[in-house]
């Protein structure tokens, strides 16, 4: 290995899920409540809003098992 390459990989990312993940998970479900709400003032059905709100559940339940899993992976797996 040359001097410029690391040994040991870093796996930034997934540290940065491990630390930041509760907050990624809210804002990925606030995307589609926003965007219900702004199709519905934009003169749409309501239905837009509340399909919405049930869209971010799912996907705040979807992206906080993904953080888990993540979470789970780095203690696991990875060398301290």
């Amino acid at each position: 290995m040359s001097d410029d390459q690391p040994s040991n990989p870093t796996y930034s990312t997934l540290h940065f899920l491990v630390s930041h993940g509760d907050m990624v998970a809210i804002v990925f479900a606030l995307a589609p409540v926003l965007g219900g709400l702004v199709v519905w003032i934009a003169g749409m059905s309501f239905i837009f809003a509340i399909a919405g709100v049930v869209a971010g559940l799912f996907l705040y339940l979807i992206m906080r098992s993904y953080v888990e899993l993540v979470r789970v992976i780095v203690d696991m797996l990875l060398p301290k």
